[in-house]
Parts: C-alpha cells; structure tokens; sequence
C-alpha cells in the first residue's frame, strides 16, 4: 500500500510539473546609456534597430509599432503637449489627447493616448515619458485603433517589461 502511495505521489508531482513548465522565453533590451531595461517576449514582439528611435518592436502581426528612446535632456510637464503633438504634425493634426501620471512598475510616467487621422484611416496612439536618471526616455505605441485595442495585452506587457537598472 505503502510503494503504491508513494509512486502515485511521485506521479502527480511529475504530472504537476509538467503542467507549471513555463516555456516562454523572454529577451531584454538595454539602453544605449545602460539605465533602462526592457524584456520582452519574442512570440509577442520582434525588436529592430531604428534609425529616428534607440530601437523598435512590431508585434508578430506587425500591426503594432512600439518605438523606445532615451533623450539627452529633459522633458518638462509644461512641454508634454507640445512635444507630443510636435511629433505627429508631419502626419496631420492629433486629436483627443489625454495625459495623466501612471504606475509602471516602479516608474512614475506621463502616459498619454491620442488619435490621428491619416490617410481616411484612424490611427491610435498610447505610451509614456519619463524624467529618470541621465535624462527622459519615451515609449511609444502606434497602429489602425482596431489592432490597439485588440493588443493592448500585449502593450501592457511590454510597458510592464521596462525597469531601471540598478
């Protein structure tokens, strides 16, 4: 009775095991300054060098864009707006604009969402800046309003990968 308690309990621990088995891979991306790390996980986002940002994620669909730099300098509250809208000017006006402070992990950023018409196409627009050590960095999604809405698990995701390095 004994052996066949014992080898039902070495079962389920192997069965259990084999059901907690994480196989998801996650990657991580350092700054150019060395501060900031992002993980990522590559079935969901695909990095690419960029030459107007640090780096660059597309989801695996590339509908999403991410983009990620970190600025020499500081971005004040009294400029956010502008620097935001300064951004997307070459594309047309932006509209609805909201910014407001949020956690990410242990970052307090300036998250802001916006929309942009483009083409007969409406674009949406989401991420974050942040003062930090060694200046600001920006993370910045963009795509068709549908494929924002239907990633923003993805998006969430990837926000809640940036940290700082200690």
């Amino acid at each position: 009775m004994s052996k066949k308690l014992i080898l039902l309990f070495l079962l389920s621990c192997f069965c259990m095991t084999g059901q907690t088995n994480d196989n998801s891979k996650v990657e991580t991306y350092t700054s150019r300054k060395g501060i900031y790390q992002i993980k990522y996980a590559p079935e969901n986002w695909i990095l690419t060098e960029s030459t107007d940002w640090d780096v660059q994620f597309n989801d695996k669909y590339n509908l999403v864009n991410a983009y990620f730099i970190e600025y020499d300098y500081f971005i004040s509250d009294k400029k956010l707006k502008s620097t935001i809208e300064d951004e997307y000017k070459e594309f047309g006006k932006i509209k609805n604009l909201k910014i407001y402070k949020k956690k990410i992990n242990d970052l307090t950023v300036n998250y802001f969402e916006c929309e942009l018409d483009y083409k007969d196409f409406l674009y949406k627009y989401q991420g974050f800046i942040y003062n930090g050590k060694g200046g600001s960095i920006q993370m910045q999604y963009g795509a068709q309003a549908e494929a924002i809405e239907q990633n923003q698990n993805i998006i969430d995701e990837l926000n809640n990968g940036i940290s700082i390095i200690n």
